[in-house]
């Protein structure tokens, strides 16, 4: 067995911010795979379950484990639940950590099921009017939120953690000490306590129609909001001047696809709307760092895969649900250059149709009070607070969901100490050197 001591940051990052120093064991592995993470001190367990919204054993995780050799006066607190092997000790007053930390960076997605609709020659979803695709999307997302859910609030209290967020939250509640809470674990400019994003998928085109006069823009203009609006290429047209609005505000325009396709994570799709995004004014040096956001959340390794090799403009994408923090791409079971700046506080629309369980009437007190307990919890860790809207009558600019959002952002702007940023801006902090 081999301990050495390391420094937080050389191990987990330089936006990583923990109490203090530990020391890693690197000896021989002796077991790998995915386990669950049993904290064996019941102070410990409650802060980590406080600060996550769920106990350590219901984030499972893909571990490399080392070999340990406890001595007498070793305290082991934290040990695999399958096979009991200590993961986390304390020797002497020291943290050792037992299993490969950096390899829990790694993050594997699924491939979406392509739907069934975008095998249809020609059709696309988008065309359909909205007063018949939106109830009917609202019905499949409400019958599929039913199966293994509760339809309350209470499926909103889990941080939907990372595997290298589960440990860092782990190790920063280690190292703060039972009874005293780990603080927030990552950095922001100017020594802020979390990042605010705004993110906005424009879908058809009456958004850039109304422009100013848009409910939504107008609704950010009132609380100083700047944020980043991705815009399928063909609804732009392909010309600054449909957009330049949002950039002469400060706003910033990301990519949603060609023309909101559901075909785009598929072959031979993704090439020819990759194509198209090499060509369009999006690709311009002058709009970098650009990045994207999928139609509908639809994914794929093929797509990200061809963007990561094909795209050089392409720096970050928003498609993701799962993080609280950005965190580099993973494609094909390799690291990508792409950034993931995942979406971390639920969607009003999704809730909608997810409580179930809620009576319509009650839905949107719902929605905002589940909004901002997430970014409660957030700001305590130091987390991105970042949330998607839809400048749709249908969606967002629904007045219910509307004043929703209006007062959600007036909770925002009322939270101290908060870096308000777009999302590219987020990219060049997380990606550059910490400063000296």
């Amino acid at each position: 067995m081999t301990i050495a001591e390391i420094a937080a940051s050389s191990t987990l990052g330089p936006r990583i911010r923990l109490p203090r120093a530990f020391r890693v064991n690197a000896g021989k592995a002796c077991a790998e795979g995915t386990v669950r993470v049993s904290i064996t001190s019941r102070a410990l367990a409650e802060e980590f379950a406080r600060a996550a919204g769920a106990a350590a054993e219901a984030f499972p995780v893909a571990m490399r484990i080392f070999a340990f050799d406890l001595r007498a006066g070793d305290e082991v607190l934290a040990r695999a639940v399958e096979s009991g092997l200590p993961l986390v000790v304390r020797r002497a007053g020291e943290i050792i950590v037992s299993f490969d930390v950096q390899a829990t960076q790694a993050f594997e997605f699924a491939d979406s099921k392509r739907p069934i609709y975008t095998h249809i020659p020609g059709f696309n979803i988008q065309r359909v009017p909205a007063a018949m695709r939106r109830p009917l999307s609202n019905l499949v997302q409400s019958l599929a939120s039913r199966r293994g859910r509760n339809g309350g609030p209470e499926q909103y209290r889990r941080l939907p953690l990372t595997a290298f967020e589960f440990v860092t939250l782990l190790l920063g509640c280690v190292l703060a000490g039972a009874g005293v809470r780990g603080g927030r674990l990552f950095e922001w400019p100017g020594g802020k306590a979390a990042a605010f994003v705004s993110l906005h998928d424009i879908d058809t085109r009456g958004f850039l129609r109304r422009r100013e006069k848009d409910p939504l823009y107008r609704v950010e203009r009132k609380h100083g909001i700047r944020a980043t609006w991705f815009v399928p290429t063909a609804i732009s047209g392909d010309r600054r001047e449909a957009v330049d609005f949002l950039l002469e505000s400060g706003n910033e325009v990301g990519w949603h696809g060609y023309n909101h396709d559901h075909r785009l994570p598929f072959r031979p799709f993704a090439e020819q709307r990759v194509a198209m995004l090499r060509d369009s004014r999006f690709a311009q040096q002058a709009n970098y760092p650009i990045g994207m956001r999928t139609p509908k959340l639809l994914k794929s390794n093929h797509l990200f895969d061809l963007l990561d090799r094909s795209c050089p403009v392409l720096r970050y994408d928003t498609s993701f649900l799962r993080g609280i923090v950005p965190y580099p791409l993973w494609v094909n079971g390799r690291r990508s250059r792409i950034l993931e700046i995942p979406t971390t506080v639920p969607t009003d629309i999704a809730v909608f149709n997810n409580l179930h369980a809620v009576p319509r009437s009650r839905r949107p007190e719902a929605i905002l009070e589940i909004q901002i307990a997430r970014t409660r919890q957030l700001l305590e860790i130091g987390g991105l607070i970042s949330i998607v809207t839809h400048p749709e009558k249908d969606l967002t600019e629904r007045p219910e969901l509307l004043d929703v959002y209006d007062r959600y952002l007036a909770f925002v702007r009322s939270c101290p100490n908060v870096w308000f940023a777009t999302a590219g801006e987020v990219f060049t902090h997380w990606t550059s050197e910490r400063a000296s």
